[in-house]
């Protein structure tokens, strides 16, 4: 009972107080969005799209792979300008939350990698709306939640120093994700070319699970 006290605390307390008024890190929030996310998934998408016809959506998922690649490239700038590859380390450093420019650039760079798990909830609307039912699978809707419960506690008490590493990481491999899923959506020739390189990109977003898993 005792351990379960201690891990409520952890994940709903202030943690980093620099983000003590950010409404994004609000619990209620949080689960707000994500109750409404299933509410859609299983009530309301099906429901409208019963009796409809699947959308094309060809443009809108191409501007949505060119704001990823633009949202996450700008993300891995502003940790490269927070210190990463010239005062940062791979190696363990204590926590401290400072308000100097460059651990600030870290903090507000691990805040928009957070805002963006939330746009990849877009994603299973696009299934939805393509009728596209069996890439909506429970592994589907894993992923997409916990990877805003996981950024959420991240940015509430680990948006400092050597661990930003991770988030580093993973906006670097969603740049590469999204160029290939941008690429892929000008037809089969295109496809047939860039197919060949799909194993390498799935070989950098197993690394990538690996050094989220290290840390």
């Amino acid at each position: 009972m005792e351990l379960l006290s201690k891990f409520f605390h952890f994940i709903f307390s202030i943690g980093d107080p620099r983000i003590n008024n950010w409404v994004l890190f609000n619990p209620s929030v949080v689960i707000s969005v994500l109750f409404s996310y299933l509410y859609f998934v299983f009530v309301c998408g099906p429901r409208f799209m019963k009796n409809r016809q699947p959308y094309s959506l060809k443009t809108f998922i191409r501007c949505y792979d060119i704001f990823q690649i633009v949202a996450n490239s700008f993300i891995v700038h502003k940790f490269i300008k927070g210190g990463w590859f010239t005062t940062l380390s791979i190696f363990c450093e204590p926590i401290v939350y400072s308000t100097n420019p460059a651990d600030m650039e870290l903090l507000n760079a691990c805040w928009m990698a957070y805002l963006t798990k939330f746009i990849d909830l877009i994603e299973t609307g696009i299934f939805i709306f393509r009728k596209k039912d069996s890439q909506i699978s429970i592994l589907h809707l894993y992923h997409h939640i916990s990877t805003v419960i996981i950024s959420w506690i991240f940015g509430k008490h680990y948006a400092v120093g050597t661990i930003t590493f991770i988030p580093l990481v993973n906006c670097t491999v969603h740049v590469i994700m999204y160029t290939y899923y941008f690429l892929s959506t000008f037809g089969p020739n295109v496809r047939k070319v860039i197919h060949r390189y799909k194993f390498l990109l799935t070989i950098t977003q197993m690394v990538s699970i690996s050094i989220r898993n290290s840390y």
